[in-house]
């Protein structure tokens, strides 16, 4: 086999970053999850706070989800993986079933909608913009959690 057909290319390269990330997500390894972000990570997350900036305050709250299913996986299932890149940049799209179990034991889930951009650095490419969004019905202020 020819050595550049080995290769990974880029695309390659961005979805086992995505790939490590939800693996590191449902294994509650903040080590990991962290592993996968540039150190000025600026993040829009679904709860807590309007936006998160640095590794610092991105990790304080990774903790806090983490606490909040203690003992038990992360469900975290990707879906409509798409990756778009142009050199030293990407922009990755797609939906996830997010969720874990409540106090009851009894699985919790709902659907999101994700935009993750990268940047290639000297450590590969890694996370510098996250933006993780439900849809919900602005009349009732209900979320939407179907597809």
């Amino acid at each position: 086999m020819a050595e550049a057909a080995l290769k990974m290319t880029d695309k390659d390269a961005i979805h086992a970053l995505i790939d490590e990330w939800v693996r590191a997500a449902k294994a509650a390894d903040i080590e990991a999850v962290m592993a996968c972000y540039t150190n000025d990570i600026r993040a829009f997350d679904a709860i807590s706070k309007l936006e998160f900036r640095g590794m610092e305050a991105y990790r304080a709250h990774w903790k806090m989800c983490m606490e909040m299913m203690p003992g038990a996986e992360m469900i975290m299932d990707v879906h409509d993986l798409e990756i778009e890149q142009n050199g030293a940049l990407a922009v990755v799209h797609y939906v996830s079933l997010c969720g874990g179990k409540d106090e009851k034991g009894e699985t919790q889930t709902g659907w999101m909608r994700a935009t993750v951009c990268c940047r290639k650095t000297d450590k590969g490419w890694r996370i510098s913009h996250e933006h993780y969004s439900s849809p919900f019905d602005p009349e009732t202020m209900e979320i939407i959690n179907t597809r």
